[in-house]
This record gives C-alpha cells, structure tokens and sequence, in this order.
C-alpha cells in the first residue's frame, strides 16, 4: 500500500505542476491577442503566476498544521484541487469578454498583463496548495516507516510537481497549442486537474476506510471536479469564438472578404488592433496601401534578388513573385509554421516557386549569413500593431545597410513631434541611413497610419530630414538601451515624449 499510495501522490503532483505551468504558456497566448505580447507583458504574467503559486504552497503549509490525520490532509488536498479546477473553468467562461473589457478599460499593457495574472492566478494558487498537504500526508502516514521523513517527502514532492512544470511549459507551445487548439489545451489542463482531485479523493477513502454517511467531504470533492470538467466541455462545445490558427509561436486570424466587388483575404496576428495583410484572388494582387508602395519602389529599383523581413499573409511578396517569376525572394518569419496557413487558409494555392521561405529569427539569420547580400529588403515584422523592436535598433539597421543596396520599412505610427514611439524609429533610421533617409505618409494628417521609410528616393517620398513632423533630438534606439521597448509599454495611440 506504501508503494501504491506514493506513486498516486507523485502522479498528482506530475498532472499539478503539468497543468500549473500549461495555463500560464495558455494565459500568455491567449492574452497576446488582445494586450500584445512583449518580453515586459510575458514578465508580468510569469511574476503574477509565480506570485499565484508561491501563496498556494504557503497557504498549503498553513493548513497543514492544523491537519492531524493522512486521511483529513488527501481530503483537503482533494478539495483545493477540485477548487482549482473550478476557478479556471469560471476562467474559461469569461476570459474573453474580461480581456475586451480590460483592453478598453486601459492603454497600459502592463495594468492589463497584472489582469489576465489575477484571472488565471487563483485558480493556479488553489492548485500549489495541494503539494504542502499531500506532503503533509506522507509525514503522518509513513512518519514510522525507515528512511521516510518530512524533508524528504517535501523534496520528492517539489522535485516531481517541477518536472510536470516543465512538461507543462516545453509540450503546450510546441504540440499542444499548434495541433488542438486553445480551448482544448485549457480543457486538458482542467481535465488533469480534476484528475488530481478524484485520484486524493479515492486514496483519501483507501487510507481512512469507507466514507461516512455524515462525512460528505470525499462527495463534494468528486462534485466540484467533475462539474468544472464538464461545464468546460460542454462551453468549449457550443462558444465558437474564433482563437485563430494557432501555431507553436504564434496565432493567425484569416477572414474572407470583399474588396471592391472582388473576392479577397485577410490576415492578422491581432484582428482587433490590425490587419497583417490582404489579398485579392483575381488579380493576385495585395490590398494594402503600404503593400503597393512596396511594389512601386521595387519597381523602380528593379532588383533581382530581394529579401522580405516578417511574411504575415505574405501578400507583397506573393504579388511580386507572381508577376515578376525571374526575380528571387527570400521570406523570413520568425512562425516557421506560417506557409502551411498561407497555402491552405490565405493563398489557397501553393507559395510562388522563386519564394524561399525561412523560419527563423530574422536579425538573427541575417547575422549568421552577414556574407548573404540582397539587392532589396523590405521590413514588415511586426508583433499586432508595433514593430519587431529588435530589427529596429542602430546596430541592427546599419547590419541591413551593408546586406542590402534598397531598403524599405513598415511601420506604424504617428507623425507628429510629441510621439516618441514614432520618433525614434524616425532617429534611427535617420542615423543610420543620414541625408538618403525618406518618408511617405499615408496621409498627412496627425493620426495613426502605416508611414514608410526608404534608403532612397522611394516614389512620392520625401527626405526625413525635410519633414515637418521628425524631431531630431529624440533619442536613440541601441541594443543597449531599447527605447522603443520602453514605449511599447504605452499605448501607441497615447501621445507621450
């Protein structure tokens, strides 16, 4: 019985740690669609999710003082275990309209970023309790038994819940995630959870015999896991809010439209905040204005070989290699998973043939082959609305400079003096590039619109240093200092300096 009922309790803490760390990876996918992701967002999420865990394992220490049966510790266990799964089936329910609300309550991602901790972390912190009462079981069941002791029954325990963190963190992105999609990961995750509480439950029964007709504790436990783990079936089955294709770094969002009387596509990483790209069917064509503009000076540069940083719907490229099959174009995107989506959902036909599609990190491919010169590059990487920071910095758009003669930029902004955010992708570019720095607004007015920056005399661009709009003592953007981390913080519509 010894060997059994520890094997049951290691088990518990395996799915525990599994399912603890599997929602805080679904938190931060979940979350990105709506606040963004960031390296300060998926910080606070980890420190309120850790924050969320370290109050269960103290609370669950708590309460194990007052336990003075093995059969009374595996019940409780089993109850905040059920608890847990509960809380995260309320989560289930009402993420998504929380998130909306939180994103029109705030332009603070980080205030946002503390929300979707709090939503997610109770349910996390019912869960961690349960590893302080099972170890407090073992102390007091097997306190007589040879080698058998309080430190290393809390050893054994922590050491086992954290290889189910690992299992939980490594397998969600990777298969869970790509292949069954949101819902179903955070349905598995309540699923192990409630597992965890039947298997306390039952061992609690075993220890201390048959349950009592006064004693309905054991009764409640097995009511509450099975009711989060069927509420959350039956939600899944019949909400059918559209989570994107998911892929193990990223989601796409694909919608069919109609764009001057013509069938046409759209795709995004964020549908609420922006539209990645746009493509029409009968022309083969893309349907942005920044997508023409980028069409229009690789017409008048007439490269050979061209480079594309960030693929998104890959509609420019498609529009360029479709009607230009002597021209080679290389496509980085960090989503290596990205063509399948592109061909089945987006295209619906296979990628151009004189496409080479790379699934890597783009700054850090073009690092490695620095030997690799292209004729033109254009910069579309982008996370929802703001750029790929890192691709944006001195040191990384002077490495652009020496790997390819034209470059052009998409991005977002405001052009107005009082933007910091929009400024200091303009400071840079302008170090970098000096006098052949230019610009094209979308339109002239002080709002929010795609701006486009080129290393040449683009068509109807204007120099950068010309510009009523630049402020040249913004401050720049290095590695060192990652300015525009700072104001990606801020909402970008918020003027800031």
């Amino acid at each position: 019985m010894q060997k059994k009922a520890i094997t049951i309790c290691l088990i518990i803490a395996l799915l525990e740690g599994f399912a603890g760390l599997g929602i805080e990876i679904y938190a931060i996918r979940i979350s990105a669609t709506y606040i963004g992701s960031s390296i300060s967002i998926t910080g606070v999420i980890l420190a309120m999710v850790l924050i969320a865990i370290a109050v269960g394992y103290w609370y669950g220490g708590r309460l194990s003082q007052s336990i003075s049966t093995p059969r009374q510790a595996l019940l409780r266990a089993g109850h905040v275990l059920s608890l847990s799964a509960a809380f995260h089936t309320v989560a289930c329910v009402i993420q998504l309209p929380l998130l909306e609300i939180i994103t029109l309550s705030t332009d603070n991602p980080i205030i946002a970023a503390i929300g979707v901790g709090l939503l997610y972390g109770v349910g996390l912190a019912f869960g961690s309790t349960s590893i302080p009462l099972i170890t407090q079981f073992l102390t007091l069941q097997y306190n007589n038994q040879e080698s058998i002791d309080a430190g290393k029954n809390a050893g054994m325990m922590v050491a086992i819940t954290t290889i189910g963190s690992v299992l939980g963190s490594t397998l969600t992105p990777i298969f869970l995630l790509p292949y069954i999609g949101l819902r179903s990961s955070l349905t598995l995750f309540i699923a192990s959870l409630a597992i965890s509480a039947w298997l306390c439950t039952k061992l609690a029964t075993q220890v201390g015999g048959s349950v009592s007709t006064k004693d309905n504790a054991a009764s409640k436990n097995y009511i509450i896991a099975t009711l989060a783990f069927l509420i959350t079936i039956v939600f899944i089955s019949f909400d059918k809010v559209d989570t994107g294709y998911q892929t193990s770094t990223g989601a796409w969002f694909v919608e069919y439209i109609d764009y001057k009387g013509q069938p046409a596509v759209t795709i995004s990483d964020n549908p609420i905040k922006s539209t990645s790209s746009c493509w029409i069917y009968a022309t083969k064509k893309n349907c942005h204005w920044y997508g023409e503009m980028t069409v229009e000076g690789i017409k008048q540069t007439s490269p050979k070989n061209l480079v594309f940083l960030g693929g998104a719907g890959m509609g420019t490229p498609s529009e360029v290699a479709y009607h230009n099959p002597d021209m080679s174009l290389t496509v980085i995107d960090i989503d290596k998973d990205l063509p399948n989506i592109i061909e089945t959902h987006f295209l619906k036909a296979p990628i151009a043939k004189n496409i080479s599609f790379v699934g890597d990190d783009a700054r850090g491919y073009l690092t490695r082959y620095r030997d690799v010169k292209y004729d033109f590059m254009l910069i579309d990487a982008f996370q929802g609305r703001y750029v790929a920071s890192n691709l944006y910095t001195i040191e990384s758009l002077t490495r652009f400079k020496n790997t390819s003669q034209y470059i052009m930029a998409n991005v977002v902004g405001i052009p107005i003096k009082e933007h910091g955010y929009t400024q200091t992708i303009f400071k840079n570019w302008y170090e970098v590039f000096g006098g052949s720095a230019y610009v094209i607004n979308r339109n002239n007015g002080a709002n929010l619109q795609n701006i486009m920056l080129c290393n040449f005399a683009c068509p109807n661009s204007q120099k950068l240093l010309e510009a009523s709009f630049f402020d040249q003592n913004q401050q720049v953007h290095t590695d060192d200092m990652p300015r525009l981390d700072k104001y990606y913080y801020q909402s970008i519509e918020k003027l800031s300096l």
